[in-house]
């Protein structure tokens, strides 16, 4: 709220003179602090005034160096019958404040809250300028002798708004943290609501901290207890009841959809209404709720996808559980499982289609079999897994599984590298003009099954494998 005191007539009565006593300091005090505490504009001129009177009132006799240099213990300073004096007319402000709340509830108390909570602060904040000697000198020196419970009047306005006005209605059932997470669940219902009314009654809980040892430290005690924790609570109710409720009547592939869009949401809520602290904390709780308690679920699906090739439904559901501890390590595992089983029955229908053995089997049909395999995995580890280094492991310990041991083979570990090591020689005596065109890749698939390969001995002994293996994938 800005104030232009610059055109405004003076509004207070004649300044008291340098020997005025207390009660008359006061009254004047009071006038101007009841303007400027209720949001009216005074005067330059009154503004000066009321600063003076301070200062006739608490400063010495004589200002001398000792006071220019800027030491708070300045000799005859008063100060400690001024301070009670403004340490008392907070809560006296602030009565009326609480008895027009007494009947409001949900949204009304946090509008009308919000409204008073501006203007107090705006007004402390001027208040606060009117009282700098009082500040600079007396309640610098206190707070320097260990008094830590003297604060600047900014401070003062702070704590007698807590102690007089926030835990007033606090202590009637938590009425504001409630009348908050009661405006955010009703959001959460797919309602409108004003999220800059949450944010201002929000702030005024960090506002309301304060560390008496380090007045500039942010203070999060208020905000962290009065509302933080039972708004998280209040967040994991909402999500187990909504959690039960959806799962019972839509399936787990819906059911990971709508938790991608509550992650979305609660995010953007606390990135624009709540303190930056609860940012981790909210999304943790949802995280918690939504998908570690549901993951035993959610994995029961993970073999249905990979069958049916469901790629984008992977892809979220690997993502959300890459989010929680351990949520992806049994899908390592099924994935593993998976590739491997593929690849067996790949080779098994080779064997089936009438390759009897390993002297038959046709041994570019062998090899594409086993790459496209890979190729179809690695492509799901990419694109579904993003590369995840669980996923890729597992692809791996499959490949190098069905490379070596399959139909095919039996139980010998020379006879996939010996059939593999028939089609290298039938590309190297097609001559440097099929290495050269390699238009279907068939080089670079030898590469890939060779780094899978236990043994590679018959690979080895063709003459000119060498410049095949070298190849750049």
């Amino acid at each position: 709220m800005a104030h232009n005191a610059t055109n405004v007539e003076s509004r207070l009565s004649n300044m008291p003179g340098k020997r005025a006593d207390l009660n008359q300091v006061w009254a004047y005090l009071t006038a101007g602090a009841d303007h400027i505490m209720t949001g009216v504009d005074i005067s330059l001129t009154d503004h000066a005034n009321l600063y003076t009177t301070i200062y006739n009132y608490c400063g010495p006799k004589k200002v001398g160096p000792f006071i220019a240099a800027g030491n708070s213990r300045a000799p005859n300073l008063v100060g400690p019958d001024l301070y009670n004096k403004i340490h008392d007319y907070f809560p006296q402000h602030i009565q009326p404040i609480i008895e027009r709340s007494q009947t409001l509830q949900d949204v009304d108390l946090l509008r009308y809250y919000a409204g008073e909570w501006d203007r107090y602060v705006v007004g402390a904040s001027r208040l606060d300028r009117v009282f700098t000697y009082l500040n600079r000198y007396w309640v610098k020196r206190e707070r320097d002798e260990g008094k830590k419970g003297v604060y600047p009047v900014y401070t003062l306005a702070l704590a007698q708004w807590k102690a007089h006005c926030y835990l007033h209605i606090q202590k009637d059932n938590d009425r504001l943290t409630n009348a908050i997470v009661g405006l955010i669940n009703q959001e959460r219902n797919g309602e409108l609501i004003d999220q800059d009314l949450i944010k201002k009654v929000v702030n005024s809980f960090v506002a309301l901290g304060v560390d008496k040892l380090n007045l500039n430290k942010e203070c999060l005690d208020v905000y962290s207890d009065e509302f933080e924790a039972p708004f998280l609570q209040a967040t994991e109710n909402y999500y187990t009841a909504e959690s039960e409720a959806f799962l019972a009547k839509n399936s787990v592939l819906a059911y990971l959809k709508k938790v991608e869009e509550r992650l979305r949401e609660e995010e953007a809520r606390a990135e624009h209404c709540l303190h930056a602290k609860t940012h981790e904390n909210l999304v943790k709780k949802c995280e918690d709720i939504l998908i570690q308690a549901r993951s035993e679920l959610i994995w029961e699906e993970f073999q249905t996808l990979l069958d049916f090739g469901k790629d984008e439904d992977l892809q979220r559901m690997c993502t959300l559980l890459s989010r929680v501890p351990h949520g992806l390590e049994p899908l390592h595992e099924k994935f593993e499982a998976h590739v491997k089983q593929v690849g067996l029955t790949s080779i098994s229908k080779l064997v089936e289609g009438g390759f009897a053995n390993v002297e038959s089997i046709d041994p570019k049909a062998y090899v594409d079999a086993l790459f496209e395999v890979h190729r179809k995995n690695s492509e799901i580890v990419q694109g579904c897994f993003g590369g995840e280094v669980g996923f890729a492991a597992g692809l791996d310990r499959a490949c190098r599984g069905f490379v070596n041991r399959n139909a095919a083979t039996g139980s010998s570990l020379a006879r996939s590298s010996e059939v593999i090591a028939k089609h290298v020689d039938m590309l190297l005596r097609e001559g440097q003009a099929a290495e050269e065109d390699n238009s279907e890749g068939a080089l670079d698939h030898i590469i890939v099954l060779y780094n899978y390969l236990e043994d590679r001995d018959a690979l080895k002994r063709i003459p000119g494998v060498d410049r095949i293996l070298s190849r750049p994938t």
